[in-house]
Formats: structure tokens, sequence, C-alpha cells
């Protein structure tokens, strides 16, 4: 006996009943952002490669610092290097990938300068 008529509503057996399909959601936020949010191959390379330069540049930054910290030459300072004589000594300057170093070596002033690529030879602007 599995359906009965009662009152023209037919009523079904319950354990034999198939669970009926839903219909097609629609997706929640989460979902939505989720799917948003999924990166190309392209753009997780590029972010890699990205982040493995900077901190290369990290790196090289700081190793150079930290000799100059020291009074040391620095290492990878390659651009721009060029001493300008004045009557009671010397400056050096040498440029590296976005900053400068400057070595006073004068008779009053003795010094190792590290800064970004914009700074300029103080004595420079003090003999003027």
């Amino acid at each position: 006996m599995k359906e009965k008529k009662v009152n023209n509503v037919e009523e079904e057996d319950f354990f034999d009943e198939k669970p009926k399909k839903k219909k097609k959601e629609e997706k929640t936020e989460k979902e939505v952002v989720y799917v948003e949010k999924e990166k190309s191959l392209f753009s997780r390379i590029l972010n890699i490669v990205l982040w493995i330069i900077l901190l290369a540049w990290m790196a090289l930054v700081l190793v150079d610092y930290f000799k100059v910290r020291d009074e040391k030459d620095p290492i990878f300072c390659w651009f721009n290097n060029h001493t300008t004589t004045y009557e009671n000594g010397t400056v050096t300057e040498c440029t590296g990938l976005g900053y400068k170093v400057i070595r006073y070596n004068r008779e009053d002033f003795k010094a190792i300068e590290f800064g970004p690529f914009w700074i300029s030879d103080r004595t420079a602007e003090e003999s003027k």
C-alpha cells in the first residue's frame, strides 16, 4: 500500500520516496568572492618573481648599509663612482640601486654617509 487517497490528497510512503532534486541554488557571497579571488598561473608566477626581486634588492642594500656602518667600502655600489678633490681632502661618491654612499676624507671632516640616491655632497654646498 503505497499511496492512499484521503480527501483527494495523495499520501506517500516516505520510506520508499526518493529525495527530490532541489533547484539549482544561487551562489552565496562567500562562494562568489572565492571565485573572484582565484588567480591565474601567470599572476602567481609574476607575484613570486616580483617578491624575489624585492628581496634580492633589499639584501643588496642591507649588505652595503652594514659595510658602510662598519666604515668599510660598499660592495654593490656600481654607478657614478667619482671623486671630487678639494683643497683640504677628497669626497668620493658612488651610487647603488636606489642609494648613494659618500665618503668624506677631509682634514676637518671624515665620515661615510649612506642615504637615498638624491642626497648630495654636503661639503660642496658649504664651499659655495
